[in-house]
């Protein structure tokens, strides 16, 4: 999602302190392991001809090592307030060593020009640096997403059924803010699909950044995508969202929920945050004790 005006940058989501890279309750090697894995996916366009390369970040569990895949979504670049290029760390800390402790392969596909995949990163341009404005930007939603799809169908093909688990199984789709919501199309799209986890999750922005004719086009864009996938899409979910997001005015996350169920998707649970110290509530996916039981919930009766 973008915050076009803001100083705020999201990608996959907090990258974890320096001081979380070692915690002696979940560590590397012991309790889970760490490759990158790769898909191509072949493009012919105005910006890249040829194979694109996709690289995936897998965390897997080390010692019981199963065949259930959460595929997490990443983030925008917040209108490209920062390279596409630069190099995203992975999922918070705390959102990895939850799934992975539960038995779960977290799977997290770099998208088209993003950090360690190649070709021309094509969901967003740079407000910032006067390349294009906020209204470009919106006009740039549907090859953008129609793009991340093709991204994470190639990652699903290639990498998850077949190397991670069965042709076939059920998986979850997860993400944060550009990605929680990618997550919702995509169950759209595959009937793998059995379950969809989407942390403040939004295509654009909606924020006191831009005007009010600029929130209103964004929100009938996010309101026609959401019921056209939801009327598909029959399966649970769950959406976190929490007070104080620079990137959702207050009373827009749950607009795009109703957006979800009034169109008749599958079982939804709405979890909304109002009290916490994180410093901005789109931070949400960095402290799990804000939501882990509430989520162990749903990952416990969607089974």
């Amino acid at each position: 999602m973008k915050a076009l005006v803001s100083a705020v940058v999201i990608c996959l989501g907090p990258v974890a302190a320096l001081s979380q890279a070692v915690d002696p309750g979940f560590a590397f090697g012991r309790d889970y392991t760490f490759e990158r894995m790769t898909a191509t996916r072949r493009v012919d366009d105005a910006d890249d001809k040829g194979d694109l390369r996709l690289v995936s970040y897998v965390y897997r569990p080390a010692k019981a090592a199963g065949t259930k895949v959460v595929l997490f979504s990443h983030g925008s670049t917040a209108g490209l307030s920062r390279s596409a290029k630069e190099p995203l760390d992975g999922p918070p800390f705390g959102l990895i060593r939850f799934f992975v402790s539960r038995g779960y392969t977290l799977v997290v596909p770099m998208r088209r020009g993003r950090a360690e995949s190649s070709g021309k990163y094509v969901e967003e341009c740079s407000v910032f640096s006067g390349e294009c404005t906020t209204a470009d930007q919106l006009r740039l939603g549907e090859r953008g997403i129609k793009e991340a799809l093709a991204d994470s169908n190639a990652v699903l093909d290639q990498i998850v059924f077949g190397k991670l688990t069965a042709p076939g199984s059920k998986i979850i789709a997860a993400g944060i803010s550009r990605g929680g919501f990618l997550s919702l199309m995509l169950a759209a799209e595959r009937k793998e699909v059995g379950a969809i986890v989407n942390f403040v999750g939004g295509w654009y922005g909606i924020t006191d950044n831009l005007s009010a004719d600029e929130n209103r086009e964004r929100m009938a864009d996010h309101k026609a995508r959401l019921e056209r996938a939801a009327k598909k899409v029959s399966v649970p979910s769950i959406w976190i969202y929490a007070a104080r997001d620079a990137f959702n005015k207050e009373g827009i996350p749950q607009e795009l929920h109703r957006y979800w169920t009034d169109a008749g998707a599958g079982p939804s649970e709405f979890v909304f945050i109002p009290e916490h110290n994180l410093p901005n509530g789109h931070f949400i996916a960095q402290n799990p004790a804000l939501w882990e039981k509430q989520l162990d919930s749903f990952l416990k009766e969607k089974r």
